[in-house]
């Protein structure tokens, strides 16, 4: 498959939760992120051309949470029984909470 981000990602080296804003409830594990989008590890299917709102916690921070609305381009079955990897791209986020991101990639992740 080819890979068509115009940023690489980075890859979560601590366990991050992404909840939705409109049930806040928990979607699943951050996996790997950019400021265009990331990947997440769930417990159940996303649906495709779905857009969330979405809140991500960082649990060393003191920061408020980082929010952004985004739809998910791909799911498929993990390899791990009952979980699901998804690909979102981020679709809305304030300045401020790109920056976030920015911070999150310099300081919790690694390539």
């Amino acid at each position: 498959m080819q890979d068509k981000r115009q940023t690489p990602r980075k890859v979560a080296d601590q366990i991050l939760e992404l909840h939705d804003k409109v049930s806040g409830s928990s979607l699943g594990r951050l996996v790997n992120i950019s400021a265009e989008g990331l990947m997440l590890l769930s417990q159940e299917p996303m649906i495709t051309g779905s857009v969330f709102q979405l809140s991500l916690i960082d649990p060393q921070s003191k920061d408020k949470p980082t929010d952004f609305s985004a739809e998910v381009v791909w799911c498929t079955e993990a390899s791990q029984p009952d979980s699901y990897w998804s690909g979102f791209r981020i679709l809305e986020i304030a300045n401020d909470d790109i920056l976030h991101i920015d911070k999150l990639i310099l300081t919790w992740y690694t390539d």
